[in-house]
């Protein structure tokens, strides 16, 4: 066919310059291109559809086409006889289109824009002739431009809230709410759902409908009223459209209390409501009630109510959460757990920890992460994990929780019961997402712990944030992660995200500005003397999340969950097993060099190839002297490939070094240029204060008990308890160590014989002040406990830790509940 072109010089020279697509003009998104490209349809002549597109494997749109609604021609179908009366053919291939491209900076940029048209374009009237037939066909493509945006609206927790609320706001003005539209990602998680009325829309017509004796009533009218809500990058849904109008008279309003029985939603019928007859002025004035003072009167109170908790638990998960509780503590009554109820006595909140993971917080609970981006971001339940790193860098689970209310209260309340549960101490550092509300809580409970914003979620969280922008650039998350993982100084990472921002134009970039507003929380320049453990490179490698997010589906009982969850614990605590069997059972070649042999003697593998990697850079490392003073000397350490120089002390007095880098105090292992300065001054074994504990063979070995610490308050019977729970602690590492062997739990029956008669003779000799007690058996040379755990030691070799991490041990943690408000 002959293409024809029609003359659309009048109709764009009366056009608006900014309505005039032009080649490179920008678009923060597909549908904000298409909404432009369709306004200027509208003044142009003609109709808008969407056309070719390509994606990514996760669903990003790098390239559209937009095409004029007369573009192609319409498919022949195989097998189809020519039809008595045709339809009218509509499609003529008109080439005029608009393509948009992703940019590196995750805007759409316009890269082809063709005005020309096949066929005649439409005038003023003919247009709104034509517009008036497509809104007839589809009311909801006019809603945008009745939007209310005077209303006021609550965030929602979940799809069913929201629902509620428009429910209640429906029986208040006096119509029915259906269920329309929705979208869903790859996970299955609704991502946008719009509420309608339910005289939305027209009936389909169905085949045979004409021989219909008697047709049922039309009760669709095509009405665009409806509330449209999408989910947020923090996991709630907001609304972004709200449309009071109503095109047919409203029926009578329904009481509060009985509106969330009252609506047929679902079916979308109507119910009988008494219809008000009026004009469209009341119509109109009834629907503006929700943002007078009756609204706040009548659903406010309600609405305030039910989102307090910031998440409704699903049928049965408190039941079931209580139920696994119990049943674990009176199973294993060194089994700790705490609840939490709010002001109405809704149980909200719950942390559970086993004796196997208390005790790993004794040896490994330096550091802790708190991964909390299932409670944060609505997948599921709301699992809430406190984990960390043992000796051989593998991923411990100390606690869980289960949080539905997610305020600052809330979080204080979670770290005061996680210190509770682990005997009053808590971490050196703290790691944790990026919240508001748990930064607050973190300060108020733990103000001693040094808390940093883990990198690796903040690296996560871009993927959603940023995930148009990196697959618009194969480069940009690249600079990105440099940023995150790879920065030493303030200089160096400071001019790293100023290249990045440039290079990738994304000045204006809001996510980044507000993240890089904290940087003071999360990069690394400015965090190097929290003591991490190397976190960060672990958690690239693993997640518990992976694991267990199947099982905290909905779909399934919460029970499933509890199961899985031991399963999880079960088998990393069998990892951990199995590395310290390899780890005392090693049969390689020594290392030729005698500061490798002797931290291969010392760290356990995964350690030691940490020590390794900064022995094999030290070779490259070159040492200037600075100068002395006293007893200490500083050098420069320099790297042929690295522009920047390190400094090094060294107090020749008692072999203390501190170095610029920080990467001692960071992660716990000799950095390169102090191991550059030991080699200069022929010191050929690693001085004894930089053998960490945490990171050797046996570091789950001897005594414990100096890690416990306990102010006794002046009230005795609580005092007495602290006390009980000190002693529980230490004598269950004693008894874990010494139920890995036959000899050994036979030593341990035997010396606590002994230790009972040494407690009663005590007893009998003195007042029964404990504190006294305790107070002067601890001036002795070595106490009983000592005496145990290093008789243990002295009588035979045997593996660290219990077999199967479900010993039983003698004591119990606590009643089983912390209630707090």
């Amino acid at each position: 066919m002959d293409v024809v072109v029609a003359d659309v010089s009048p109709a764009i020279d009366n056009c608006d310059e900014k309505m005039l697509p032009k080649v490179d003009m920008l678009f923060d998104g597909e549908n904000e291109a298409y909404e432009f490209y369709n306004v200027y349809a509208e003044m142009v002549g003609f109709f808008v559809r969407r056309s070719t597109l390509w994606t990514t494997s996760k669903n990003i749109i790098t390239r559209r086409t937009f095409v004029c609604s007369r573009e192609g021609f319409r498919e022949k179908k195989r097998g189809t006889k020519e039809a008595k009366c045709p339809r009218p053919e509509t499609r003529i291939g008109c080439p005029a289109s608009m393509t948009i491209r992703l940019n590196a900076n995750g805007k759409y940029r316009l890269t082809e824009f063709v005005p020309n048209h096949n066929h005649q374009l439409a005038t003023a009237s003919t247009m709104h002739m034509l517009k008036a037939k497509k809104i007839r066909l589809k009311a909801r493509a006019v809603r945008e431009n009745l939007v209310d945006d005077t209303v006021r609206t609550p965030e929602f927790e979940s799809e069913d809230e929201a629902y509620e609320f428009y429910s209640m706001y429906a029986g208040k003005i006096g119509f029915n709410v259906r269920r329309a539209s929705m979208t869903m990602n790859a996970e299955n998680i609704i991502t946008r759902r719009m509420f309608v009325c339910s005289k939305e829309g027209f009936r389909e017509k169905k085949r045979g409908a004409k021989g219909v004796k008697k047709p049922r009533p039309e009760t669709r009218t095509g009405c665009p009223a409806c509330m449209v809500i999408r989910l947020a990058s923090n996991g709630k849904y907001h609304v972004t459209e709200f449309v009071t109008f109503h095109n047919h008279p409203l029926g009578a309003a329904v009481p509060c209390d009985l509106v969330a029985t009252s609506q047929s939603t679902e079916t979308g019928q109507d119910d009988g409501m008494d219809v008000v007859d009026g004009s469209a002025d009341a119509n109109i004035h009834k629907q503006n009630l929700i943002s007078d003072n009756t609204m706040a009167a009548s659903l406010e109170s309600r609405i305030n109510k039910r989102f307090k908790c910031t998440k409704v638990p699903h049928n049965g998960d408190i039941g079931a959460t209580l139920e696994y509780l119990q049943k674990m503590q009176h199973d294993k009554p060194s089994f700790f757990f705490a609840v939490k109820s709010d002001d109405d006595g809704n149980l909200t909140n719950f942390l559970w920890a086993d004796s196997k993971s208390i005790m790993d917080f004794v040896h490994f609970g330096d550091v802790v992460c708190l991964d909390s981006a299932y409670a944060l971001q609505g997948y599921g339940r709301p699992l809430a994990l406190f984990t960390g790193l043992n000796h051989h860098k593998q991923t411990i689970i100390f606690a869980a929780a289960l949080l539905y209310d997610e305020s600052a209260e809330a979080f204080r309340w979670l770290f005061d019961a996680f210190k509770m549960a682990m005997n009053g101490t808590q971490p050196k550092t703290l790691l944790t997402d990026r919240s508001a509300a748990i930064s607050e809580g973190a300060a108020a409970s733990w103000p001693a712990t040094a808390h940093r914003y883990c990198v690796w979620q903040i690296y996560q969280n871009a993927l959603q944030q940023l995930s148009q922008a990196f697959h618009g650039s194969r480069t940009l998350e690249y600079s990105f992660k440099k940023c995150l993982f790879d920065c030493e100084d303030e200089p160096e990472f400071l001019t790293a995200w100023r290249e990045m921002l440039e290079k990738y134009d994304l000045e204006d970039n809001k996510w980044l500005a507000d993240l890089f507003s904290l940087k003071e929380k999360w990069a690394l320049p400015y965090g190097r003397d929290a003591f991490c453990a190397d976190m960060k490179s672990v958690q690239q490698k693993e997640s518990l999340g992976i694991e267990l997010k199947k099982h905290l589906s909905l779909e399934f009982g919460l029970l499933s969950f509890f199961q899985q969850f031991e399963r999880v614990l079960c088998d990393r605590r069998s990892a951990e097993l199995q590395a310290d069997v390899e780890a005392s059972q090693s049969t390689k070649k020594p290392p030729p060099m005698r500061v490798l042999r002797q931290a291969c003697n010392v760290y356990t593998p995964s350690a030691f190839k940490m020590f390794e990697r900064e022995f094999e850079l030290y070779m490259d490392c070159m040492l200037y002297n600075c100068g002395e003073m006293g007893t200490v000397s500083e050098y420069k350490v320099t790297i042929e490939d690295n522009q920047m120089d390190h400094f090094v002390k060294f107090d020749s007095l008692n072999s203390r070094l501190s170095c610029s880098c920080k990467g001692f105090e960071f992660i716990g292992i000799p950095c390169r240029h102090m191991l550059k300065v030991l080699d200069t001054r022929n010191i050929k074994d690693l001085p004894p204060q930089y053998i960490l504990r945490r990171w050797r063979k046996d570091a789950k070995s001897g005594s414990s008990n100096g890690s416990y610490s306990f102010p006794f308050d002046s009230d005795p019977q609580l005092a007495q308890t602290k006390r009980y729970n000190l002693l529980c602690r230490i004598f269950s590492i004693a008894a874990a160590r010494a139920a890995t062997s036959v000899d050994t739990s036979a030593y341990m029956e035997n010396q606590s014989s002994i230790l009972m008669d040494q407690v009663e003779q005590a007893l009998e000799t003195r007042p029964p002040d404990m504190a006294a007690i305790i107070g002067a058996h601890s001036n002795q040379t070595q106490n009983p406990i000592d005496n145990i755990i290093t008789g243990l030691h002295n009588h035979t070799n045997f593996i660290n830790g219990s077999a199967d991490g479900s010993l039983t041990f003698p004591f119990t943690l606590g009643a089983g509940a912390l209630d707090y408000h």
